[in-house]
């Protein structure tokens, strides 16, 4: 009986049931308006979609982090016994950390680069510049 428990949590029920909860928690987020509106929906789903893209910033940057001193130990493993250890492993591990490290900083810069220096919001009246007449 314990083998089957497992086996149900062991094929992603647990995965299914946290991206259920977390669906959940952004329709909750996207429609806690007062006023039903789609311009309303889109800023409280902007709210939280930034708030992941922050975590997944602070992330990339721990994990560069990480990847630069196992390089760093790589090279030290590189001197000591470099029959075993290629060279080519420390450089990896330090351009992927490097890589990792500087990504958050190259987000903002690509986006002011592919978007301009503000981006508009598109409800009321952000939508006129972008189509080019008034709505009716």
């Amino acid at each position: 009986m314990l083998k089957r428990k497992y086996g149900l949590f062991h094929r992603g029920i647990a995965l299914r049931l946290l991206i259920i909860v977390v669906g959940m928690l952004f329709a909750t987020e996207a429609l806690a308006a007062s006023d039903l509106t789609l311009a309303s929906i889109q800023t409280h789903v902007s709210t939280g979609i930034r708030s992941v893209v922050a975590i997944m910033q602070d992330i990339a940057l721990v994990a560069g982090i990480g990847f630069i001193f196992a390089s760093f130990f790589k090279f030290h493993q590189h001197k000591l016994n470099p029959q075993q250890i290629p060279l080519s492993q420390g450089v990896t591990l330090l351009v992927i950390g490097a890589g990792l490290a500087v990504f958050p900083h190259l987000l903002n810069t690509t986006t002011q680069g592919v978007f301009g220096q503000s981006t508009t919001q598109l409800g009321g009246k952000g939508i006129e510049s972008v189509v080019g007449g008034k709505p009716s």
